[in-house]
């Protein structure tokens, strides 16, 4: 099992393809395991000409976990993934992240601005208000996991009203499976450590991160809020936004998803297979 170390932790890794750096960051919970789940089909987007690597961070998947809450931090998960880049010899890597991944790789641009090149940020972490409804959820979600375990936490949850119809919506997705994956030692820290912080970053200071970017989000998801995506678009000097049509679009398309990403790494063109809305570019004053 190829991992690196890290600060202390080993983290798990997979390798894929030949070409310019791209580095896959997942949200939290995730894994490299979960990611086509989502549509995140990695050894599909190294083959369009890429060297893509993609990590479990610290408490997640099949990596090495601490409990303080403080490790889960923005900046923390920042110096893991700056760890990865410089013990895997990543050359100006594309940052990949979605979720936490997203929030991780804006806080990398920001500390670290030498080490990234480009930022696709898929489902990006909520802004201001926006983040109420995520931190609320999620919360309740911590205490779950720390008096239930990952186990009942799973039977709990996928009897919720609507969730029978939103793994329908979404059948490659079993949230049973997802939540029972968890190990409570380190999602309930990882958890609370994002939510002392909220935003990965204060909105006042996205204008210094002067990467190339492209934001991909969804409507109808409380975790995500779709006015994530304005606000990055609007903030971040040389910001691309798409946005799809319904939460699982990503997930039903994942050829879609593929061409965006690798095309958008590489410099082409990606508004073959665009959804919903129009590719909007951000001109800055």
């Amino acid at each position: 099992m190829p991992t690196v170390r890290v600060r202390g932790i080993d983290l798990y890794y997979e390798e894929y393809g030949s070409g310019p750096d791209l580095l896959f960051a997942h949200g939290l919970m995730g894994s490299v395991a979960f990611a086509p789940w989502f549509g995140e089909r990695i050894g599909d987007i190294a083959a369009r000409g890429l060297h893509v690597v993609a990590y479990d961070a610290r408490g997640h998947g099949r990596s090495g976990l601490t409990t303080a809450p403080s490790d889960y931090a923005w900046g923390s998960l920042a110096k893991d993934m700056l760890g990865v880049i410089d013990a895997l010899g990543l050359r100006h890597p594309v940052i990949y992240g979605g979720s936490m991944g997203a929030g991780t790789a804006l806080m990398l641009a920001l500390d670290h601005p030498d080490a990234v090149s480009k930022l696709i940020l898929q489902s990006p972490p909520g802004f201001g208000a926006a983040i109420v409804p995520a931190r609320r959820q999620l919360l309740a979600l911590s205490y779950l996991f720390q008096f239930l375990g990952p186990g009942l936490t799973a039977r709990f949850v996928s009897m919720l009203p609507g969730m029978g119809k939103a793994n329908e919506a979404a059948p490659a997705f079993d949230l049973r499976s997802f939540l029972s994956a968890q190990r409570r030692r380190s999602i309930v820290p990882a958890i609370r450590g994002l939510l002392r912080e909220g935003a990965p970053l204060p909105v006042e200071r996205l204008g210094e991160i002067q990467q190339p970017a492209l934001v991909l989000t969804h409507p109808d998801d409380p975790i995500h809020p779709l006015s994530s995506g304005d606000v990055l678009h609007e903030k971040l000097p040389h910001a691309k936004l798409a946005v799809a049509p319904s939460a699982t679009y990503w997930q039903e398309h994942p050829e879609a998803l593929t061409h965006i990403v690798a095309a958008f790494a590489k410099g082409e063109e990606i508004a073959r297979g665009l959804p919903g809305k129009v590719l909007h570019q951000h001109a800055p004053a």
